[in-house]
Order: C-alpha cells, then structure tokens, then sequence
C-alpha cells in the first residue's frame, strides 16, 4: 500500500501550527495501520519520508503550546519508526529512534510507552531481565490504569520466560484487574491496540512460556486465551493474529495434538507469508524445533520453507 508521507512544509516565514501537529498525526495513525496488517517492512520507507519532513518543519517558529504537542507528535513518530525497524530486524535503528522519541516526548504516558516498546525489544531476543527493567523503568512514569495494564501484561510475561511462575500469575491478575479499571475507549493512538483482544493474546502468551518453562499443563489456559485471541483480531491486526496463531499451535504440540498443531499452523504460516515481519519468522523458530523434536513431520515441512527463504522483512 502507498501513503504520501511527504506533506506540505509551511513557507519559510510562517509558524507551525496546530493544523500541521494534526496532519501528522492523521499520517502516523495511517502508518501505523500498515503496520499493524501488513508489518514494518511494509512502510518504512514512507515513515522515514514523514521524519524527514519533520526535521524540516521543527525548524519553523511556534507557539509554546503547539511545539509541545508537535514535540509529542515526532516522538510518536519516532516509536513508529522505531517499532517497524523492530519488526523488521533491524535492532540498531529501533534503539535509535526509541531513544529519539524518549528525546521529544512529553507526555509522560508516551514515555512509558516508548520505553515499553524498548522493552519488547529486550524480551524478543531473549533477554526477559533486561525487558523487566525497562517495563518497571516505565511504570515510574506511567499514569493511566491502560498503561500500567500494558506494563503489568508485559512484566507478567518476562517471569513467565524466566519459569517463575508466582510472580508471573501475580503480574497477569494485576493486568487485568488494571485494564477493567482502563478507559480503554479514550486510549491514545499509540496504546490502542490493547484491547480485550491483545490482552487474551498475551494472556496466552504468558501461559505459552509458563508451558514451556513450568509445566505443559499451562498449554490448556493458553489454548483458551489465544482462541478468543484469534476471534477476536480483525484483519487490521493480522500480525498479531498470526502471532497468537504460532502460538496456538505450540501449544497443541506441547499436549501432543499433532493434528491440531498442523490445523493451527497452516493459517499461521499462509498469514506470516503475507506479512512483512522478521519477528513473525523468528516466532516460527520454536515451533518448528518443537515439531522437530515431537517427529510432527507435517508441520515442520510447513514451517521449514518460510524460514529458509530469502527475508522481504527489511
């Protein structure tokens, strides 16, 4: 899909003004729905057109209140550009536009976020403590009970990664006791993609890792969680669908339902192929040593083209 990242910059001797904090924002909104359905490698070149353009305009005069907003605005951006390269594979570039958008921000809920999102970096090349003090780093700051349910899913997850198990259920109660306390409807644009159906997925995951680290019973709850998961994402989520589909998956694996793995893993390999996500391939990675090494010989041949082909991720 094609977006023109590339507005118009006010004249040389006008001022930045509300109207163009708004534009961007509509465009970042725009980018960040490719992203959500497509992947980050679906857009990245049109964020870096729309950061460009932002360089040019923050040189222009503005209002105290305006270059607040603005300043918010770019780090929203920022966590975009950040986030696509994260997903994309391109750890360097994420930590440099997260650190960027800590730079701009001035919300402090946006900070939270921002550093959450570092965070999730953290967590996905399997360091689960380093991810741990980036999410409570961000919960100093956080002030909506939305935040702090995004940050206490996440904690709940890097002790479930870590095989303890008390703390990790504790963290999972208190996100949803936070969430059904969240305006969830007046969430900004950059947390809105937690809603109940995000929270079942990690609920999932959460109970993923606690299988595999714990004990394979916590593959039922799993199994439960990342169903209503995969009901419930629309096509605008389709990468986060796909996620919880590899999971579902493992899970079946893990309770030795090999057919139901390989029902499961069709539907996540045919969405990850159409998907332009690094982390989706890299998510595929256990589930086939799992298939491996359960002798699941039709999911593993599934599996095994799409990791071995050349990546469109970047």
């Amino acid at each position: 899909m094609h977006y023109d990242a590339s507005p118009s910059l006010p004249s040389p001797h006008s001022r930045i003004g509300l109207l163009h904090v708004r534009h961007l924002r509509v465009m970042t909104s725009a980018l960040r729905a490719v992203d959500y359905r497509y992947g980050g490698g679906s857009c990245r070149t049109q964020v870096q057109a729309l950061l460009s353009w932002c360089d040019k305009a923050y040189a222009h005069s503005a209002s105290a209140a305006v270059r607040r907003d603005f300043r918010d605005a770019i780090a929203e951006l920022h966590a975009l550009a950040g986030w696509t390269a994260f997903d994309a594979g391109l750890g360097g570039s994420a930590h440099r536009h997260f650190l960027l958008a800590l730079d701009f921000a001035q919300d402090e809920d946006l900070v939270a976020n921002i550093r959450y999102r570092m965070g999730r970096v953290h967590l996905h090349h399997g360091g689960p403590a380093e991810a741990l003090g980036m999410f409570r780093l961000a919960g100093i700051v956080a002030k909506s009970h939305h935040t702090n349910a995004i940050l206490a899913a996440n904690q709940a997850w890097c002790y479930a990664e870590m095989g303890q198990r008390v703390s990790a259920l504790a963290l999972l109660g208190r996100a949803h006791d936070e969430f059904a306390r969240a305006d969830v409807d007046g969430a900004p644009p950059w947390a809105a993609f937690f809603d109940v159906h995000d929270l079942a997925g990690m609920t999932g995951a959460i109970y993923t890792s606690l299988a595999r680290t714990v004990d394979a019973s916590y593959a039922k709850p799993a199994i439960t969680a990342l169903l209503q998961a995969v009901s419930g994402y629309r096509d605008e989520m389709a990468r986060s669908r796909t996620f919880a589909l590899i999971s579902l998956s493992l899970n079946h694996l893990l309770l030795g339902d090999a057919d139901e793995a390989a029902a499961a893993g069709v539907l996540a390999v045919a969405q990850a192929g159409d998907v332009m996500s690094a982390r989706a391939r890299k998510k595929l990675e256990p589930l086939h040593a799992e298939a491996d090494r359960r002798r699941a010989t039709t999911l593993r041949e599934l599996i095994t083209p799409l990791l071995v082909a050349p990546s469109h991720a970047a």
